[in-house]
């Protein structure tokens, strides 16, 4: 970017930012609105499945340890799949590949046979309620069903020791919280420059914008770039409200948090931008924030109905959306810790969608401007 273009993109930022400082609305957009919807739904929102995701150390290897793996599989609940030790399991449940982790230790037949106690551990990833709850319901059922199958007896036995990972205490706003600010933070980003584009070209000021020598990228570019900073202000709303408020732990990283929250901003920015493109109109733009924005954001990002238990074509569908991907980094760094190693796929994926984004949205401008 040489000067004069850096000029110009500059003058367009100031100027978009002084319309931002006399719209009442858009402040309250992206500051008095998430700090609201954050308080109202995160106290009344409450969650409490099939082919639950299950690693399976089996440490015992005799017929009677087979004959509860055969249980898991048979009861239709769980999708059991053998790793070697607990530490691999551990590792599959911490990054998402499994649910849960079963561990039967090696003495499981020997306490069998003479009559002992031989309790199970089941360690369970405790950042899904909606997971957790299945799997405490179903494991009774199973516990009876194994005991059956195993002793060949309906006394029942308390087989499973249970324990919590990431999120011991059950407590839903620790899952709630996450999903929460990523749907707000969707909503806010594309709302924004959605409608207030739309504005211009409704009000004539953009065909005013146009007789100038800027340029269609440098008018997308400083646009973008007030929208961020308030859209950053939602985000550390939403954030201070989750510690601070609902007093959810954090355990990541906070660089790979800002870097995923700076990626899916741009992300519903540039959606907003190409809606105001292609739309012209506010009531349209409202239309298609709905429908882009707002109900993936709902639906479709694993914050109400886990992605892994959707039919298989909804799976891939909800993978045309930045805020699935955002809410598994996010969740991932509130409650597991996972390294930026392990979450190279969502912030590959959203870096990508912006990117198209961004492509498509210059692409209809130029065209439009013909």
């Amino acid at each position: 970017m040489n000067k004069s273009s850096f000029m110009r993109v500059k003058a367009i930022f100031i100027k978009e930012t002084k319309h931002i400082l006399r719209d009442p609305f858009t402040i309250g957009l992206a500051v008095l609105i998430p700090f609201v919807q954050v308080l109202i739904l995160g106290y009344s929102v409450e969650f409490n499945l099939s082919d639950i995701k299950t690693a399976v150390v089996d440490q015992n290897r005799s017929y009677e340890s087979q004959e509860l793996i055969r249980t898991f599989n048979s009861s239709g609940y769980f999708k059991t799949h053998a790793v070697k030790t607990p530490e691999e399991g551990f590792k599959e449940v911490k990054s998402g590949k499994a649910k849960a982790l079963v561990v039967i230790p090696t003495d499981f037949n020997e306490k069998l046979s003479s009559g002992q106690a031989a309790p199970v551990q089941v360690m369970v990833d405790g950042t899904d309620n909606s997971s957790v709850s299945a799997v405490q319901g179903y494991l009774q059922q199973i516990s009876e069903r194994a005991t059956r199958a195993v002793l060949k007896t309906d006394a029942p036995k308390d087989i499973f020791k249970i324990r919590l990972l990431f999120n011991p205490e059950l407590n839903s706003q620790w899952f709630i919280m996450p999903g929460l600010s990523t749907m707000i933070l969707s909503l806010v980003a594309i709302l924004m420059t959605a409608l207030t584009v739309c504005r211009e070209w409704e009000l004539g000021s953009m065909e005013l914008l146009l007789s100038t020598p800027v340029q269609p990228n440098e008018i997308l570019l400083g646009k973008v770039g007030p929208y961020m900073v308030l859209s950053f202000m939602t985000f550390l709303i939403t954030y201070l409200a989750t510690r601070l408020i609902f007093r959810v732990p954090f355990a990541g990283s906070h660089l790979v948090l800002l870097a995923a929250t700076f990626i899916f901003i741009f992300d519903y920015l540039a959606i907003g931008l190409f809606i105001s493109v292609t739309s012209r109109q506010q009531q349209i733009a409202v239309q298609y924030v709905n429908v882009i924005g707002m109900l993936p954001a709902a639906l479709l990002s694993g914050f109400v109905f886990p992605i892994e238990y959707m039919p298989k074509i909804m799976q891939y569908f909800t993978m045309l959306f930045p805020a699935r991907y955002y809410l598994e980094i996010s969740r991932s760094e509130f409650l597991k810790a996972v390294p930026m190693n392990d979450l190279w796929v969502p912030f590959a994926a959203m870096a990508v969608q912006g990117f198209l984004v961004c492509w498509l949205t210059l692409k209809k401008f130029k065209r439009n401007l013909e």
